[in-house]
């Protein structure tokens, strides 16, 4: 009976651990937005611009492609056949590509090719300053 009772226990925890994948009834591959995390979802007409909707969840359409990220993070879809752009907090999504890279000054020198752990990948993928980093 004992071992019954390990394996049904054994079964149940592993149960716990397995993540669940919501992406897996979006069909297609590329960067998409899955669905609202929020329970409403603010739609705007630009990347810095005013927000000119507010969708309930329910209503808020699923399997989105994004079509555009800005710099901000504000990602481009289209909902029943206009461009609107999102907060990411505000939606789950799927990300296939890799990010933009971080690039900015440095402080202290720093546009130099040096690693540290806290700044790991920090700078890569730039341009490399032509004036001497001046």
């Amino acid at each position: 009976m004992r071992p019954i009772i390990g394996t049904v226990t054994f079964a149940a925890a592993l149960t716990l651990f397995v993540p669940a994948f919501a992406d897996t009834t979006c069909p297609g591959t590329g960067d998409m937005v899955l669905s609202a995390k929020t329970p409403q979802v603010d739609l705007y007409d630009a990347a810095n611009g005013k927000r000119v909707q507010t969708m309930d969840a329910d209503k808020f359409p699923t399997c989105l492609p994004i079509a555009a990220k800005a710099p901000n993070m504000m990602l481009e879809v289209n909902v029943n056949g206009t461009n609107y752009w999102v907060p990411p907090h505000m939606v789950n999504t799927r990300m296939t590509t890799a990010g933009q890279p971080i690039c900015r000054k440095l402080a202290m020198g720093g546009d130099q090719d040096k690693k540290a752990g806290s700044t790991r990948a920090l700078g890569e993928g730039c341009p490399k300053p032509t004036n001497g980093g001046q």
